[in-house]
């Protein structure tokens, strides 16, 4: 039996790859995103409170960026 695969069909497999690959890229730009503002915030309250440790206001700001 012989299954005759076209050209057509190769690019549809390959954009469908592309597009899942780049949800995946989205994802981790974005979570990377979170942890910027995260430590942003985390950094500002430091300077706001110096006797803040910034290791837990960091911890707390990442949570509230996962939940936004």
């Amino acid at each position: 039996m012989h299954t005759n695969i076209t050209m057509g069909d190769y690019e549809i497999k390959k954009e469908t790859e592309f597009e899942d690959a780049k949800t995946d890229t989205e994802e981790e730009l974005e979570d990377a995103g979170d942890k910027v503002k995260a430590g942003a915030k985390a950094f500002g309250n430091k300077v706001a409170d110096p006797d803040k440790d910034l290791e837990s206001e960091y911890q707390e700001e990442k949570i509230k960026e996962k939940m936004d």
